[in-house]
């Protein structure tokens, strides 16, 4: 055996004899005792994701995470990603940037946080909004790549990572929309919701928050599924979901929304990209109600203005669909209009 096989011989050895011994400690405390599981998943992911970094020099370093946030920078989900930070937070989940560990890969995660993970009903409806983007398809719609669950238990949902801010952001921060953006965002929201509504779903909290402008009005992307339902059916030990600004009158009279209370929402939508502000807004039942019973024209001009004028309807079935409203800005006539389909939970 030559010098050279000899020391490569040696430098083998040391490297096994550490590697048991990095085994050894992941498996057993300083005293011996075996670790708890918990524990020692929690070792064995540090020693993994530190094992991640020697071997890809080039991934950043993880930023410093919000002093609240549920996941740390460098926790492992489900043996695959890495949480590198949190990008949102809401009353009910948290939105973290994860790394593919293997494919190097940005991606967003949802979790439900620690305090609300404990309600089944929520803890169902999470489930409930991965189950429906995997069934979705439209460039206005986020991608579903996986359900997986954490450590502690809870769901999390991958999907594509979109950057950009909420339309909520961009009207606090600049004002009204220019028509040419609020044309824009009515074409590719009523695609999105053409889509859900194919699939037998109701979005159920078509909101300003919920729209994420990704390069503009022109890439509008419809978020956030957490009230997912099926058409014409009411969530089961929920009274309400969604948000009283943007309930339908149908809803404020206490039956579930069907596909028109979307399209009731997108109005609102609509109209407060127009005005700069919001419309028909309410904090419960009662100011919503009396909100709706005086709504400020729109203002908006125009075949696009007719539109969200019919999408503000009372009655249900006088509202177009999602298809005839993109007939109609186009400009297909009466005939889309024809094409509402049978009043369904309305």
């Amino acid at each position: 055996m030559s010098r050279e096989e000899e020391a490569a011989r040696r430098e083998t050895l040391r490297v096994q004899v550490r590697l048991d011994a990095l085994a050894a400690a992941i498996g057993r405390d300083g005293d011996g005792r075996p670790r708890p599981e918990p524990e020692r998943r929690i070792v064995l992911d540090a020693a993994r994701s530190a094992l991640d970094r020697l071997a890809d020099p080039g991934l950043p370093a993880a930023p410093p995470g919000a002093a609240d946030a549920t996941l740390l920078p460098e926790t492992i989900v489900a043996n695959t990603y890495a949480v590198r930070e949190r990008i949102g937070r809401g009353g009910l989940a948290e939105i973290y940037r994860v790394r593919h560990r293997d494919l190097r890969s940005d991606h967003a995660a949802k979790i439900l946080r620690p305090d609300r993970a404990v309600d089944p009903v929520l803890a169902r409806l999470h489930v409930s909004e991965a189950r429906a983007l995997m069934a979705l398809s439209h460039p206005a719609i986020p991608r579903a790549r996986d359900l997986l669950r954490h450590g502690d238990g809870r769901a999390v949902i991958v999907m594509d990572l979109l950057r950009g801010e909420t339309l909520a952001e961009a009207l606090r921060a600049r004002g009204a929309l220019p028509p040419q953006d609020v044309a824009a965002l009515a074409r590719r929201l009523s695609g999105a919701l053409a889509a859900v509504h194919a699939a037998g779903l109701v979005h159920g909290d078509v909101s300003p928050e919920n729209v994420m402008l990704c390069g503009g009005a022109q890439g509008a992307t419809l978020i956030d599924f957490g009230v997912v339902r099926r058409a014409g059916e009411a969530l089961p030990d929920v009274e309400f979901a969604g948000k009283w600004s943007v309930a339908a009158p149908e809803q404020l009279a206490g039956r579930p929304g069907g596909p028109p209370a979307d399209l009731y929402a997108l109005g609102l939508l609509l109209a407060a990209a127009s005005r700069g502000e919001r419309v028909g807004t309410g904090r419960d039942r009662e100011s919503a109600q009396a909100a709706r019973a005086s709504l400020p024209d729109p203002g908006i001009d125009g075949r696009l203005g007719r539109v969200v004028r019919a999408l503000l309807a009372r009655d249900p079935e006088d509202r177009p669909d999602a298809e005839a409203v993109r007939d109609r800005l186009d400009g297909g006539g009466v005939f889309g209009w024809l094409r509402r389909p049978p009043r369904a939970g309305a």
